[in-house]
């Protein structure tokens, strides 16, 4: 329980404030009933501390907010009963715990109670007029980048050549009308109005890519029913070129979604469970060696839904990367469950929290997560996914950076990373800096999240979206 006189300290640079900190802001606020935040100012111009304390002003559980150079003589006028750290700080030497100790207080290590807490506190980006505010021009400054930059990756975009390989999927949205209850078991009823499909899973990935301008193909696995027919017709639409390998024994994953107005009411996912022969397996491995090496990059985009068999992929990996083929990947934990480590040496993965906490099997802070994991994964970037709190960017020779959600009011939150993970693949293909891929890929995810539906994103609603930046 909270000892209500107790007063809790965090300290910090606060460069850049990020999901992480507010954990920990969080948590301090359940061991303690004050929370001072201090921020190192050192070395900082006036107009560097007033924004990173108008960032910290925004937290509603901070308390006090102070500003130090010297942290011996802050601790010994701030008296806190309790430092709160990041729980990778617990493995080295701390100054703090000695000088707390002077007045009978501790060191506390934490990754900040609930590990998959999504705080949802941090600055809204996207306000109602539409216009970005403050904190994106913060991250566009920090990061160098102006709004000609942007623009003109998207339009190097027609110039990359995309390889996109994974689960296809036949998405439908059943909307429904209830009618009642019934009156012998207590089920909802409902009659279906009418349905709407979408190309799902690594096709709408490549749809991006190709909506956007790449030459963008797709390498899969179809069966011999009507939605296979459903997926060459999308491919043929969204001018997708399309490399499948036949297999009669499995059909088309399909996922429907019964809705009324804008709630989903039950899901229903028709798929096999049976594995992919290894002759089916072997063509389309067959057919990825020969065709990969005329590709700028490569996305793995896999739903686990059988395509893909760990060692053998490892082979697929160390072949385009022998080829000089950027590779960016996924694995998705949903209704499944996803393995990142197939993909091992890729450039580039975008996993969820979650699905990094399962790869890892910890409780770190997400820096250290975030650190942990590309050491694992032997990749170059991670842009770890955080659902309402945005993204975290890590990678190597560039700081740790977070781009806060794009867009408060999400309609349709289920195709974000899908979109995320093609428009950055596709800016890092077009020779640009990490800090512009996470941008592109963040301002798509708040465009493919206003919407019910995977449709693929235009360079148009893009470049919208970035002038009003300006």
């Amino acid at each position: 329980m909270k000892h209500r006189s107790r007063k809790a300290l965090i300290h910090g640079n606060f460069e850049i404030l990020h999901t992480g900190h507010v954990r920990l802001f969080f948590y301090a606020k359940e061991v303690a009933s004050e929370l001072v935040v201090a921020l190192c100012i050192q070395g900082l111009d006036d107009v560097e501390i007033e924004r990173r304390l108008s960032s910290l002003r925004a937290i509603p559980v901070i308390d006090d907010l102070i500003t130090f150079n010297n942290i011996d003589e802050m601790i010994t006028e701030t008296k806190p009963n309790v430092i709160i750290k990041g729980r990778e700080f617990a493995s080295i030497e701390n100054i703090e715990e000695k000088l707390i100790s002077k007045h009978g207080g501790t060191v506390i290590f934490s990754s900040g109670g609930d590990d998959l807490l999504q705080t949802n506190v941090l600055p809204t980006l996207l306000s109602h007029s539409g216009k970005l505010t403050n904190p994106i021009l913060n991250y566009l400054n920090r990061n160098k980048i102006d709004l000609d930059q942007l623009k003109e990756t998207i339009n190097r975009f027609p110039k990359t050549k995309i390889l996109v390989v994974g689960d296809v999927i036949l998405d439908e949205f059943i909307e429904c009308a209830p009618t009642g209850v019934s009156q012998e078991s207590s089920t909802l009823v409902a009659r279906p109005l009418w349905s709407k499909q979408f190309l799902g899973g690594a096709g709408i990935v490549a749809a991006h890519c190709s909506s956007l301008g790449a030459e963008a193909s797709l390498l899969t696995i179809l069966g011999s029913d009507k939605e296979s027919e459903s997926i060459r017709e999308f491919c043929r639409e969204f001018k997708v070129k399309l490399h499948e390998i036949h297999d009669f024994n499995h059909p088309t994953v399909l996922k429907q979604r019964f809705k009324t107005r804008q709630q989903t009411l039950f899901r229903l996912n028709r798929f096999s469970q049976e594995g992919i022969s290894k002759s089916i397996r072997s063509a389309l491995y067959d057919e990825f060696r020969g065709i990969v090496g005329k590709f700028d990059a490569v996305i793995f985009a896999d739903f686990s839904y059988g395509l893909f068999d760990t060692e053998d992929v490892q082979d697929l990996v160390k072949y385009a990367k022998g080829e000089g083929v950027f590779i960016s990947a996924d694995s998705q934990s949903s209704s499944q469950i996803g393995n990142l480590a197939r993909f091992i040496g890729a450039n580039l993965i975008c996993p969820t929290e979650r699905e990094a906490r399962m790869e890892i099997r910890d409780k770190d802070g997400l820096i250290v997560l975030s650190q942990k994991l590309m050491a694992r994964m032997d990749s170059e970037f991670i842009f770890l996914k955080l659902g309402s709190d945005g993204l975290l960017i890590n990678g190597t020779g560039i700081k740790t950076d977070h781009i806060a959600a794009l867009n408060e009011n999400p309609l349709d939150v289920s195709g974000a990373g899908d979109s995320l993970l093609a428009i950055s693949t596709l800016a890092f293909a077009a020779k640009d800096k990490p800090s512009v891929a996470a941008l592109l890929g963040s301002l798509a995810a708040a465009i493919q999240v206003s919407r019910s539906g995977n449709i693929p994103i235009t360079n148009y609603e893009l470049i919208d979206l970035i002038n009003k930046l300006d």
